[in-house]
């Protein structure tokens, strides 16, 4: 599965990746020992874990573009950022949802816009 976001407004936080859980326990679903994703602050979400990485994500910024793949039978979650005329990879291994992967965006506070669409 492959799809696109593009940063209009990062506004508060957010965290953009998947999710196994349509109807998760937690409120701040970023939480949820299902989620998966890149913040935007300095945090990757690893099983509802907030992570810093070593300091390679530096969060989302206003016109980013991100390509992201999930691939289920390798169980990895990949990001290509294109931010302005530089390329960057990212990847999340180990990340297994036996029940199946949803898009998964999650907005704190009012304001965040993303323009998303699916990818062939």
């Amino acid at each position: 599965s492959q799809w696109q976001v593009e940063i209009v407004n990062p506004g508060g936080f957010m965290v953009l990746g998947v999710i196994g859980k349509l109807q998760p326990a937690v409120s701040l679903t970023c939480y949820n020992d299902s989620c998966f994703g890149w913040s935007s602050d300095k945090y990757v979400y690893v099983g509802g874990s907030d992570q810093n990485d070593g300091g390679s994500w530096e969060g989302w910024k206003m016109g980013d573009k991100g390509i992201f793949t999930y691939s289920p039978l390798k169980d990895t979650l990949s990001l290509r950022l294109l931010r302005g005329r530089s390329v960057q990879e990212f990847r999340i291994d180990n990340c297994i949802l036996p029940n199946g992967a949803f898009i998964h965006f999650y907005f704190c506070f009012k304001g965040s816009t993303v323009k998303f669409s699916l990818t062939a």
